[in-house]
C-alpha cells in the first residue's frame, strides 16, 4: 500500500482484490483485473466471472461472459457452474447468445442445478422452467422426459407450458374424396413425430379454395361448391377452432390469396359460369371487411402468389386468349404493387428458396396448373430477392423427385422453411377412372432429396396445405372431432337425393312386365 509494489499469484489474487475494494484502491483493483484476464481459461471462467461481478470489474466481466457464451455447452459440464446462485443461473438461461447443442441440454442443466440443493432451490424451478424454449425440444423428449418429471407434473404452471408448446404441423384443409364427396375434415402432418393427426372440421365444403397464413391465423376462402363460394373462415391455432369472418365480394375459386403487412389480398379467380375474374380486393382483419380495389388489366385464373418486401405480390396465373390451342389459356407472370396499386408483367418469379425454385421448375406442367400452392411472404427487399436467383439451382429438386409425382394433378403444395411438401391429388385425367391419392412427399433441403411420408388417413385432391404452429395439447393422443351440424344436415339431404336418383334409375331399367304387375 505504501511502496506501490505488489506481487499477485493465482492463490492470493482474491485476497488482494478484497483488500483493494475495502480500501478503495482503484488502480490495484484494475491491476488484479488485468492479471485475471491473462489467466482466464475454461476451467476458471465461471469463478472469474463471479469475482468480476462481485468487485465491479466490468471489462473482466465482459471478457469472461464472452468466453462462457461461446463455450456454454462445455462450461455446464464443470461442477463449479452448479454452485452459482439463482440470479446468475437465471441470467445465463435468459441470454440469447449462449451456445448449446439443444434446448434439451438446458432442461437437464436446470434439473441438475436444482438437485444440488433440492430443498432450497425447488422454489426457483418454475421461474427457470419458464425461460426454456419448449417448442424447440423434440416432441418425443417432451412426452417421455419433460412431462413426467416430478417438478413439472407437480407444478400447474409448468404442466400448462408443456401443453402450450407450439409444434410444426402441415395442415391439409378440405378437398374432394373418392366418389366426388366434398371434405370438411382437416388433418395435419405432425413434422417432428412423422405422423398424421386429426384437426377440427371446417364449416364449409371446399374445393378449389385458397389459403393464406398470417401471424395469428390460417385463412381459407372460396370454393367450387356454389353454396360456399363466397365464405371465408379462419383457424385459430391457440384455440384449435374455426370461425367465420366477412365473406368475399364475389363467388369464385382458384384465385390468389396473399398476406402483406397483416392484410389479405384476393386477386383474380375463376367462376363456375364465368371465364375468370380481374377482381382485386383487400381484407382488413381489424375491421373484418373486404374492400374492392381497381381491377387487374387481364383475367387471372389458377393463381399462385407470393409476397416480397412486404409490398409486391408476384402472381403466376393463366389468362384466356383468342386462339384455338389446348384449353385457350396462356401462362403469365405479373407483379402487383400494393402501395401504388400498379401492375407490371415480369419474366419470372423471384427464386428465393427451394419453394420458389420448385414452383419455377414445374411452372409449365399440368401438375403446377392444377395444384394449389400456399403463398409465402418475404420481408427482404425486391433487389435482394433478385440477387438470390443465381444462388439456387432447381435441377436437384427435380432430379430426385419421384417421376409419378409430376403426372399427378390437383395436389396441394406448401412449404416449411426450405422444405417443400406435395400432398394428395389424382392420377389419370379420365373422370371415370380417376385414382385419388393419399401419398405425401417432402423435399428435405438439408439432405437435398425427396422423402415419402406416411400416407394421409384418406385420399383427397384439390385440397390446400400450409405450415402452422399448433399447441402440443391438441396433437397428443387420438383426436376425434364431430362434423358441423350444417354439414350433417346437408350430407343427409344429399344422401336422400342420391337414394331417390338410384331408385329412379332402377325403375327405368326394370322390365315393363314387372312395372305392370
Amino acid at each position: 500500500m505504501y511502496t506501490g509494489r505488489i506481487r499477485v499469484s493465482t492463490g492470493s489474487v482474491h485476497e488482494v482484490l478484497e483488500l483493494a475494494d475495502r480500501f478503495l484502491l482503484i488502480r490495484l483493483k484494475e491491476f488484479c483485473g488485468e492479471f485475471l484476464k491473462k489467466k482466464l481459461h475454461l476451467s476458471n471462467c465461471v469463478a472469474i466471472h463471479s469475482l468480476a461481478h462481485m468487485y465491479t470489474l466490468s471489462q473482466l466481466a465482459l471478457k469472461a461472459a464472452d468466453m462462457i457464451r461461446r463455450n456454454f455447452h462445455k462450461v455446464i459440464q464443470d461442477e463449479e457452474f452448479y454452485t452459482l446462485p439463482f440470479h446468475l443461473i437465471r441470467d445465463w438461461l435468459s441470454d440469447l447468445e449462449i451456445t448449446v447443442d439443444s434446448e434439451e441440454v438446458l432442461f437437464e442443466t436446470v434439473l441438475k442445478w436444482v438437485q444440488r440443493n433440492t430443498e432450497e432451490r425447488e422454489r426457483y424451478f418454475e421461474e427457470l422452467f419458464k425461460l426454456l424454449r419448449l417448442s424447440q425440444m423434440k416432441p418425443t423428449y417432451l412426452t417421455r422426459h419433460v412431462k413426467p418429471e416430478r417438478l413439472v407434473a407437480g407444478n400447474e404452471v409448468c404442466a400448462r407450458l408443456v401443453a402450450d408448446a407450439n409444434m410444426d404441423v402441415i395442415m391439409v384443409v378440405g378437398g374432394v374424396s373418392e366418389g366426388g364427396d366434398y371434405l370438411s375434415e382437416c388433418v395435419g402432418y405432425f413434422v417432428d413425430e412423422d405422423r398424421w393427426v386429426n384437426l377440427p372440421h371446417i364449416h364449409n365444403h371446399l374445393d378449389g379454395h385458397a389459403v393464406a397464413v398470417t401471424e395469428s391465423y390460417v385463412y381459407v376462402a372460396g370454393s367450387m361448391e356454389p353454396g360456399f363460394a363466397k365464405t371465408v373462415e379462419r383457424y385459430n391455432p391457440s384455440l384449435n377452432t374455426w370461425e367465420h369472418v366477412c365473406s368475399l365480394v364475389t363467388r369464385k375459386h382458384s384465385f390468389g390469396l396473399a398476406e402483406v403487412r397483416g392484410k389479405l389480398y384476393s386477386i383474380g379467380g375463376h367462376g363456375n359460369f364465368s371465364p375468370g375474374f380481374k377482381d382485386v380486393a383487400v381484407y382488413n382483419p381489424e375491421l373484418d371487411k373486404w374492400l374492392s380495389l381497381e381491377s387487374a388489366p387481364k383475367i387471372l385464373r389458377d393463381v399462385k402468389a407470393l409476397a416480397v418486401e412486404d409490398r409486391f405480390v408476384y402472381l403466376a396465373a393463366r389468362t384466356p386468349v383468342d386462339r384455338d390451342t389446348e384449353d385457350g389459356l396462356r401462362a403469365v407472370i405479373t407483379c402487383y404493387d400494393t402501395e401504388t396499386r400498379q401492375w407490371q408483367d415480369v419474366a419470372s418469379l423471384p427464386l428465393i428458396d427451394s419453394y420458389c425454385c420448385f414452383q419455377a421448375a414445374v411452372a409449365s406442367s399440368s401438375f403446377y396448373q392444377t395444384a394449389s400452392c400456399c403463398p409465402r411472404s418475404y420481408a427482404m427487399e425486391n433487389a435482394e430477392a433478385v440477387r438470390k436467383i443465381a444462388s439456387h439451382a432447381s435441377d436437384e429438386i427435380l432430379e430426385s423427385l419421384p417421376p409419378e409425382v409430376l403426372s399427378t394433378e390437383g395436389a396441394a403444395v406448401c412449404y416449411h422453411r426450405d422444405d417443400v411438401f406435395i400432398i394428395g391429388g389424382w392420377k389419370n385425367s379420365d373422370d371415370v377412372d380417376k385414382q385419388y391419392r393419399k401419398e405425401a412427399y417432402r423435399y428435405c433441403a438439408e439432405r437435398k432429396r425427396w422423402l415419402l411420408l406416411p400416407p394421409m388417413p384418406q385420399p383427397r385432391c384439390r385440397a390446400t396445405a400450409c405450415h402452422v404452429r399448433i399447441p402440443y395439447r391438441y396433437l397428443h393422443g387420438s383426436q376425434r372431432y364431430p362434423m358441423p351440424q350444417n354439414l350433417m344436415w346437408q350430407k343427409d339431404r344429399i344422401r336422400q337425393m342420391q337414394e331417390i336418383h338410384r331408385h329412379a334409375l332402377n325403375m327405368r331399367r326394370a322390365p315393363s312386365s314387372q312395372i305392370e304387375c
